[in-house]
């Protein structure tokens, strides 16, 4: 009996715990329903708050791209730059102006000189004996003058004399004519004519005797010293044979660097051939060049930043000296042939540069000086008038390039 009950009671126990665990699964169930509902919704958010995202990263990437193209544009115009510039000087071949053996040098390559100091010289003693002997002749010379001076006071002496009988002779005509004329018998016609004979005799003394005059003071070189050829020509000879004597030494004629020094002692220099280059530092420039629509608002004065490759880090201050007129477009053909056409098949054809020279403001200081060199790299940024916030940005770029130059 009590075996049945239990066998008879365990079911009803077994369906009383299913309803308690299937209420679990339905409620789980409901749960997972509503996460799932609710899911959609939350990726629907974070799509609209990225595409929100994307579309303020592209406005403002837009926004800057046409910011950055308007600033490009009116800085072209207003405040050009170009990296195509570099540093230039005067280079000056040093030549002797008389032809010799080099006896002395005095500097070596690379070196610092100062306007005057002397660099080298040439063998003297020929132009030292050409001296002398030009002294010598200018010494003759005055002795020939000296006796050309008697000469011409002797005719002077001549020509007194025949002017005394000039004189004589024109009285003596003058009173036979005046006899002859009151009483015919007086003076026979004969003896007037021997004396108007005597006068024409007598003016042709005084004629030559000027005449020998002239031609003393012409042997002699002229009436005075200051204007006689003679002296004047033999001082010319002992002046030249003196600068041929100077010009043995020879002296630098500016301030500057020797380079390319071929000179030793010993060596013959011909006249007028460099033995060594003088590359002058008290007028150094930029040579920048620009494109054409630079120029518009540029002209000589426009102040400009110069950024050097050899001082990284550093600003240098200058101005526009001038600006080029014209560059050659080619070689012309010569007289006779046909032109030649190149064909440009380009989209957009190169934009033409002209050259811009630019000065420093003021002497520049030594240690910028020696970081100098002919046909260095330079940065040149120009600043027109009125144009205050394209100013800023342009010396906040250049500056930037400065310190990005310590890299590249």
């Amino acid at each position: 009996m009590s075996e049945h009950s239990h066998t008879a009671g365990g079911p009803p126990t077994d369906r009383a715990a299913n309803p308690a665990s299937a209420a679990d699964q339905r409620l789980s169930q409901e749960v997972h329903d509503n996460a799932v509902k609710a899911a959609p919704g939350a990726d629907d958010a974070e799509s609209v708050a990225a595409e929100k995202a994307v579309k303020r990263g592209g406005l403002g990437l837009l926004v800057l791209i046409l910011v950055t193209l308007i600033w490009y544009l009116t800085a072209d115009r207003f405040t050009p730059y170009t990296s195509q510039a570099r540093v230039q000087g005067y280079v000056i071949g040093v030549a002797p102006k008389v032809a010799g053996v080099l006896t002395d040098v005095w500097v070596t390559n690379n070196e610092s000189v100062q306007a005057g100091q002397r660099l080298f010289s040439i063998d003297q003693s020929q132009y030292a004996l050409a001296l002398e002997k030009a002294e010598s002749d200018l010494r003759n010379t005055r002795k020939q003058v000296e006796a050309g001076e008697a000469a011409v006071k002797m005719s002077q002496a001549k020509l007194r004399a025949a002017e005394a009988g000039l004189l004589k002779a024109q009285q003596d005509y003058t009173r036979l004519k005046r006899l002859r004329e009151n009483d015919p018998g007086t003076i026979s016609q004969r003896r007037l004519e021997l004396s108007r004979a005597s006068l024409e005799q007598a003016r042709a003394n005084v004629a030559a005797a000027q005449a020998d005059i002239q031609r003393a003071v012409e042997q002699k070189g002229g009436a005075n010293d200051a204007d006689n050829t003679l002296l004047n020509t033999a001082q010319t000879g002992v002046d030249m044979a003196q600068l041929n004597l100077d010009n043995t030494t020879v002296v630098a004629q500016t301030d500057g660097v020797i380079t390319d020094m071929r000179a030793d002692v010993g060596q013959f220099a011909g006249t007028g051939t460099p033995v060594m280059t003088l590359v002058a530092v008290q007028d150094l420039w930029i040579n920048a060049e620009f494109t054409e629509n630079n120029l518009g608002h540029l002209q000589p004065g426009t102040p400009v930043e110069i950024l050097l490759d050899a001082l990284p880090g550093e600003v240098l201050q200058g101005r526009i000296r001038n600006i080029g007129v014209g560059i050659s477009a080619g070689n012309p053909p010569p007289p006779g042939g046909l032109p030649s056409v190149q064909n440009n098949r380009d989209w957009l054809r190169q934009a033409q540069r002209f050259p811009v020279q630019v000065e420093f403001n003021g002497p520049l200081p030594p240690q910028v000086l020696r970081q100098l060199r002919i046909g260095a790299q330079a940065t040149v940024i120009a600043y027109s008038e009125g144009h205050g916030l394209l100013r800023l940005l342009g010396q906040c770029y250049i500056r930037l390039l400065s310190y990005l130059s310590y890299a590249f």
